[in-house]
């Protein structure tokens, strides 16, 4: 009867509880990780996750998540679970997902501005360290008449 008292106190099934939501919540993320690309199955478009807020609080939604997509600026936020069938990881969170990032920019054609444009400025500063100190120094460097 003791045994049986302590875990249907209110405390444990609190924790039962919590623990229940929280693999719950993770099922619906599914395999979404901050910094991960993945497909939409539903629109065909490219995403980064950048932030995801497992809740719980108060009302709908118990849980968000943060992306943007590819070659965007607008950040949209939404509880739409993950979609077993149809979604797809395109590339995980690391040296996959920078990988993947780089040769889309840098497949982009370099018209226009914005973004895009400030993330190949990034990439040719990351490919060419040695030169891009060298400019600097030469800015810092040379007087303007």
């Amino acid at each position: 009867m003791r045994h049986h008292a302590r875990t249907s106190s209110p405390a444990r099934r609190a924790h039962y509880d919590a623990v229940h939501y929280r693999r719950w919540v993770a099922r619906l993320i599914g395999p979404q990780r901050v910094g991960g690309f993945y497909r939409s199955g539903y629109w065909g478009d490219v995403y980064e996750v950048l932030a995801i807020d497992p809740g719980p609080y108060k009302g709908w939604p118990a849980w968000e998540i943060s992306v943007r997509t590819l070659g965007e600026t607008q950040i949209r936020r939404h509880s739409t679970a993950w979609d077993h069938n149809r979604d797809q990881v395109v590339a995980q969170p690391g040296d996959q997902a920078l990988r993947f990032w780089a040769e889309h920019t840098l497949a982009q054609p370099a018209a226009g501005g914005g973004a895009l444009l400030e993330q190949r400025h990034h990439l040719d500063e990351a490919a060419h360290p040695d030169t891009v100190a060298a400019l600097h120094h030469l800015a810092h460097t040379a007087r303007i008449s």
